[in-house]
């Protein structure tokens, strides 16, 4: 499929349609690093912008992958790990029946939250130790990350919250006689958005591959909220399975 640099079609686009050619029919294998901006270049006779905008286009498509100093690559599917049944509980500290598996990465008092997640403690109406016990984790499976995790949990509602996670105490010892503290309801939000540069690393992504943020609410018996938690999500890598019934 030569260009024809007479035709009212853009040359990107025509470059475009070339290259997808060239996947579809197997000239380029999924996980196979293409031909580089400069090389293209040469091949086509094109300039360096028009190329990049044809790349960039197939990337945004999901069909190439760009990794910063290895090169552009076709995309090749991966095995996705079902998280199932998923709901906003599966990733809080409080509703967790065990903390055995989570791989915490650090655990620490902190004063102040970005303000996001401080709305949400707002209109909280306790006394006790002010702050509270920022845990970070991560969920992996076959050695791969799918889920980078934060949550937030009030020092005035379980001010030994990091010591018995430090000592890996069963959830049973850590909630007892906590029954008015303990999540009764929660609100989720899910949003899809590129990733960072700091996620990208995490998940060994491209920066900008989608990823899917969860944030939940946890709110008390005693109508305080109890935890917030947020979780980034590789989408690459891992599904969510909802089940629901018919009330």
């Amino acid at each position: 499929m030569p260009l024809d640099k007479h035709s009212s079609v853009p040359l990107y686009a025509q470059l475009k349609e070339i290259l997808l050619a060239r996947i579809e029919s197997g000239e380029y294998q999924p996980g196979e690093r293409i031909p580089t901006e400069m090389q293209l270049c040469e091949e086509m006779q094109l300039s360096r912008p028009t190329v990049r905008q044809a790349v960039s286009e197939l990337v945004s498509e999901g069909l190439l992958e760009i990794y910063k100093g290895r090169g552009t690559f076709v995309r090749e599917e991966t095995m996705r790990h079902q998280i199932a049944p998923f709901s906003g509980f599966t990733y809080g500290i409080l509703s967790a029946n065990t903390l055995e598996g989570m791989n915490f990465i650090d655990y620490k008092e902190v004063e102040k939250l970005p303000a996001k997640f401080a709305a949400a403690f707002a209109r909280n109406r306790i006394g006790g130790l002010p702050g509270y016990s920022e845990l970070i984790w991560r969920e992996e499976r076959d050695r791969q990350v799918i889920a980078y995790c934060k949550s937030w949990v009030p020092k005035a509602m379980f001010p030994d919250l990091l010591k018995d996670v430090r000592l890996r105490r069963p959830m049973i010892d850590i909630t007892a006689n906590k029954y008015a503290f303990l999540p009764q309801k929660v609100e989720t939000e899910l949003l899809v958005r590129p990733a960072t540069q700091s996620e990208a690393r995490i998940f060994d992504i491209p920066r900008g591959e989608a990823v899917i943020v969860v944030t939940s609410t946890f709110t008390s018996r005693s109508g305080n909220v109890c935890e917030v938690v947020n979780v980034v999500l590789s989408a690459k890598h891992c599904s969510l399975r909802l089940d629901g019934s018919v009330r």
